[in-house]
């Protein structure tokens, strides 16, 4: 386009900078940021908003921030997105003072903002901060807390290795447990060593449809890990009904070692 003489407006040059976090080239987006500097408006709001999302997801939170610094009318999404690369970056305070200046010039946030905040508090260990602000939600900005903002609490608790509270909190939600919040519990607990709260998550998500394959390797991974041979088979036959190939692949050294164990399994499920 540029090459042809073509000048590329705003709309093309957002959904290029798109393109590139999603492909995580940071090259193309850089090389066109300077380009927009030297022959367009460079501080229009919107495009601003992208620029700070692209190089806050790859990596360059510095630039990001004079980008922002650099902004005379941000809004929402300018903050949403500030906050969320500080807390891909593991700086939550940085997250949580942003968090708190936002509201202090009157911008109230939405459900994208608490999610952003709350996956900052995730990231940094900030346990307190992260619960304060889940209550504050209703209570204060009047959002309702939906799945995403129960599996960052989840996550907030796993983390921490605070299992038995991520536990109850997924006992407590007001609906059921989406297979992506069962899996983050699991995940948790094989990090932290739990058997017993990571078995009875993975049961839970073994009778729960998924279309996600890799959920079931997870859900494999901790009933090999907790030694519980039986269920293990159970994963292998809703696999072979889902005709997931690859992940017999994937889990055949767990079905070897089952064997080395001695388990044998009935004629139907037997380990091929």
């Amino acid at each position: 386009m540029i090459r042809s003489q073509i000048q590329p407006n705003y709309v093309t040059a957002m959904i290029i900078f798109s393109l590139c976090t999603r492909a995580t080239n940071l090259q193309y987006g850089r090389e066109l940021h300077c380009y927009i500097i030297k022959h367009m408006h460079s501080s229009y709001q919107l495009l601003c908003n992208s620029l700070i999302d692209m190089y806050s997801k790859l990596g360059r939170i510095r630039v990001a921030e004079k980008v922002f610094d650099m902004m005379s009318d941000c809004d929402g999404v300018s903050y949403t997105s500030m906050i969320a690369g500080y807390g891909i970056q593991g700086e939550g305070m940085k997250a949580l003072d942003l968090f708190d200046k936002m509201i202090s010039c009157g911008i109230m946030p939405d459900g994208f903002t608490m999610v952003a905040i709350l996956s900052a508090c995730s990231h940094s260990g900030m346990i307190t901060e992260g619960e304060t602000l889940f209550w504050k939600m209703n209570v204060f900005y009047g959002i309702s807390p939906q799945m995403e903002h129960y599996s960052c609490m989840v996550d907030l608790f796993g983390r921490a290795g605070l299992l038995r509270n991520a536990e109850e909190f997924i006992d407590q939600m007001p609906f059921e447990p989406s297979t992506a919040v069962l899996a983050t519990l699991i995940r948790a607990c094989r990090a932290h060593g739990s058997k017993e709260i990571g078995e009875r998550a993975a049961k839970r998500l073994l009778e729960m449809t998924s279309d996600d394959p890799n959920h079931y390797v997870l859900i494999a991974n901790m009933f090999a890990y907790c030694g519980n041979w039986e269920q293990l088979m159970k994963v292998r036959a809703v696999m072979k009904d889902m005709g997931i190939v690859e992940l017999h692949i994937l889990l055949g050294g767990l079905f070897q070692h089952m064997q080395d164990v001695g388990y044998a399994d009935n004629e139907d499920l037997g380990v091929q």
